[in-house]
C-alpha cells in the first residue's frame, strides 16, 4: 500500500544495511482457470492440462503488467528517500501457486527472503479485515509468523501493539 511505502521510507530514509522486498500479491485465479473438466482419452488430458497452465500464465502475465507501475512507484518513492536500488527487490505472488491461506503465502515469502519484519497497510490487502476461516488474516500472520515482526498500517502509525510483537516473536 502507498502508506506501507511511505511509512517504510520516512523509517528507513537514508539508512543502509536493510534489505527491502517489495511484495505484490495477486488476485487468485479465475474459477475456470483452475481446473478443466479432464478428458478419458490420456493425449487429450495432457493437452487440457497444457492449455490450461498456458492460459493461466497468461493471466497471471497481464495481472503482473497490470500491477508493475504500482512497484515501480514504490521502489521510486523508497528510492526517493535515499534507499538504495541494490536494497530493493520486488516479487510477486504466484496465484497458480497453490497456498492453504494468503497469511501463509505472505509469511512464505517473508521466509524466503529472509525478512525479519513485514509492513502492510490494511487497504492493500482487505483480508486484513475481514475474517478468514474464524482468524483474521492478521491473527494468521502472527500464529504463523514466529520471528517476524508484523506492523499493520492503520492511519498514521503502525497499529501492532506490544502483545502481538511479543506473540510474532514467538513468546507467550
Amino acid at each position: 500500500s502507498k502508506r506501507a511505502v511511505e511509512y517504510v521510507a520516512r523509517t528507513l530514509a537514508s539508512r543502509r544495511g536493510f534489505k527491502i522486498c517489495l511484495a505484490c500479491f495477486l488476485l487468485t485465479l479465475p474459477p475456470m482457470l483452475l481446473e478443466f473438466g479432464g478428458a478419458e482419452d490420456p493425449k487429450k488430458e495432457r493437452q487440457l492440462d497444457r492449455e490450461l497452465h498456458t492460459e493461466q500464465q497468461q493471466w497471471i502475465a497481464t495481472a503482473r503488467k497490470k500491477a508493475q507501475p504500482a512497484l515501480n512507484w514504490a521502489c521510486a518513492a523508497l528510492r526517493t528517500a535515499g534507499l538504495p536500488a541494490s536494497s530493493l527487490t520486488t516479487q510477486f505472488s504466484d496465484p497458480a501457486r497453490e497456498q492453504s491461506s494468503v497469511s501463509g503465502e505472505i509469511i512464505e515469502l517473508a521466509r524466503t527472503n529472509k525478512c525479519r519484519t513485514i509492513v502492510a497497510g490494511r487497504r492493500a490487502l482487505p483480508g486484513l479485515r475481514r475474517p478468514t476461516g474464524g482468524h483474521a488474516l492478521t491473527e494468521n500472520c502472527v500464529h504463523e509468523g514466529r520471528g517476524i515482526t508484523l506492523g499493520i498500517l492503520d492511519g498514521p502509525g503502525v497499529t501492532s501493539g506490544p502483545a502481538t510483537r511479543r506473540q510474532v516473536r514467538g513468546r507467550p
